[in-house]
């Protein structure tokens, strides 16, 4: 009995069990959007991009990129180092770290709702409530849909729930396991700036690019672990061919959205991304054909590759905490 408590407290698997722990108290007790702290660090962000992000139609010459990247850069370091500083100095105090680790992680990667609003889209065409479904899936993107068919709407609801599934949940169990939850949460506060800040917003084109850059970095490895492992799941010794056709794409700069799209269609087997609208502005994307579109009755299929992808990262990030503890003990 003591061995087991001594391993279930090492420093190195500890972890492990706190991710398990939460994930499985998220999926059921996740924090309702009105309670999300992390939706007053988009709210902070808003209001300081209203004061420092340089106005390209001020009087004078046009500001500079660099003046842009700096106002940008200074903007997102006096939101959250102050933030940081507060609770690093508030963990030495408390009598128990691993359960204020905990909570930190907790906040930080509250994806159920999202898997909430998935389900009731799904109900909302089904029943033909089209508009309804229009209005639960504009708040989870920034494309415009107003003009989304059946077809757009499921395909746009599919595309955000693996999208946000990898960036607010794969992202943060993988820094949580290697790094630690105050990586964590620097993540996913430039995260949510990187979504008030976007560079697809025309303000913040420039402006919003650090904390893009910011962000890509931070989730460049595992987005591209996870990708891989989506389509192991799902199409098994069909990685090979796909990789030997190099359809996964290797290149440093390819957004990590198009990697992830990518990758999910081929596992899949459906059409995703397609030409989209940023404020009435028309942004081609590259389509990926697969089987068909997808529909309404399609979606449970992709909630059930992201149980799928949840389960083997669980089990992955333990033998990673395993590999860890065993190099620990050996020097």
């Amino acid at each position: 009995m003591d061995s087991l408590i001594s391993f279930i407290t090492s420093p190195a698997i500890l972890p492990w069990f706190i991710l398990c722990g939460v994930v499985l108290f998220e999926r059921f007790w996740y924090l309702p959007t009105r309670a999300d702290p992390l939706a007053f660090v988009r709210l902070l962000g808003i209001r300081m991009a209203e004061r420092v992000c340089p106005d390209v139609n001020s009087l004078g010459a046009s500001p500079k990129k660099t003046q842009f990247w700096i106002s940008g850069a200074l903007a997102a370091f006096m939101i959250i180092a102050p933030s940081l500083i507060i609770l690093l100095i508030f963990r030495e105090f408390v009598y128990y770290p691993a359960l204020f680790d905990a909570i930190i992680l907790y906040l930080c990667i509250q994806f159920s709702s999202h898997i909430q609003r998935f389900q009731q889209i799904r109900r909302a065409l089904l029943t033909g409530k089209k508009k309804l479904a229009k209005d639960l899936l504009a708040p989870m993107v920034l494309r415009e849909t107003s003009m989304l068919s059946d077809v757009g709407i499921s395909k746009a609801a599919i595309e955000t729930l693996l999208l946000r599934f990898h960036y607010q949940a794969l992202v943060c169990f993988f820094l949580f396991i290697v790094v630690g939850p105050f990586t964590v949460l620097t993540y996913r506060l430039c995260y949510e700036l990187h979504l008030v800040w976007n560079p697809k917003i025309q303000a913040y084109r420039e402006f919003g690019k650090p904390m893009a850059k910011l962000v890509m970095l931070f989730q460049w490895l595992p987005i591209r672990l996870n990708s891989l492992l989506s389509i192991i799941l799902s199409r098994g010794f069909k990685l090979f061919p796909y990789f030997k056709a190099k359809k996964l794409t290797t290149r440093w700069g390819e957004s990590h959205g198009a990697i992830l799209l990518h990758a999910n269609h081929f596992a899949l087997d459906i059409n995703l991304s397609s030409a989209v609208y940023y404020n009435a502005i028309k942004v081609r994307r590259t389509k990926y054909i697969g089987n068909g579109e997808p529909t309404a009755r399609f979606m449970p299929n992709a909630l059930a590759i992201v149980n799928r992808v949840l389960a083997v990262n669980l089990l992955l990030l333990l033998l990673t905490c395993l590999i860890i503890d065993t190099l620990s003990m050996s020097i």
